[in-house]
């Protein structure tokens, strides 16, 4: 069972990292193709870039899934929301690349249900289940030292701010930017994680191509 994974960044697609680990030197170099939340990305999964991810291993009858983490506490955060009937690995993935970690668990604390059922995937029903099942045992852990305590920014604002970028962050305009930049010369592994990162961290952020082109370019300079 894989619990660790310490090496670099191969290839970086929507959701999805090629983790390279050993060296050619010592006998050749695995690639681990580790599914991870969007919302982590940025300039550290650039292409060649080392990485450290703490792995979750889903075993099925026909496959086995790698899901990654920067930290110990997302890691387990992942699995806590899986507590909940109806949230499986894939919807739990969903949930972290749609919104920060801690307003995640602002929203969950403050029982707000309305913020929750914005994050793409969860109903009305199962925001309500959320609140039910995980207040406590969030409460719990952020005690016990393995949460941090959650911002206080407003978490509706928070939900609905980060839900929206997630969505430009899968949308065809970062799919026709990325194209486009390809077409200049830049590799589509590079690519698409500093578009994700312009969308995530310029306000307002890009709402055309071009602009999303000009705003990668000067960063490329």
């Amino acid at each position: 069972m894989i619990g660790f994974l310490s090496g670099k960044v191969i290839e970086h697609s929507v959701g999805k990292l090629l983790v390279g680990v050993g060296s050619a030197m010592g006998g050749g170099v695995v690639g681990y193709s580790v599914s991870v939340p969007e919302a982590e990305g940025g300039v550290s999964w650039i292409s060649g870039s080392s990485i450290e991810l703490y792995i979750h291993t889903h075993v099925r009858e026909d496959a086995l899934d790698l899901y990654g983490f920067t930290s110990s506490a997302l890691k387990d955060l992942f699995l806590t929301l899986q507590e909940v009937n109806g949230i499986g690995p894939k919807l739990a993935l969903t949930i972290l690349s749609s919104v920060d970690s801690s307003a995640l668990i602002q929203a969950i604390l403050q029982e707000d249900k309305v913020a929750l059922g914005r994050i793409s995937g969860i109903g009305k029903k199962t925001a309500e289940r959320m609140v039910l099942e995980l207040a406590d045992k969030i409460q719990k852990k952020i005690d016990a030292g393995i949460y941090a305590r959650p911002t206080r920014e407003p978490i509706t604002a928070v939900a609905t701010r980060d839900s929206s970028r997630a969505a430009l962050g899968h949308s065809p305009l970062v799919r026709d930017a990325a194209s486009a930049l390809v077409g200049l010369g830049y590799r589509e592994a590079d690519a698409y994680p500093l578009l994700q990162k312009i969308l995530a961290e310029v306000t307002p952020p890009p709402e055309n191509v071009e602009a999303l082109i000009r705003a990668a370019l000067r960063q490329y300079v």
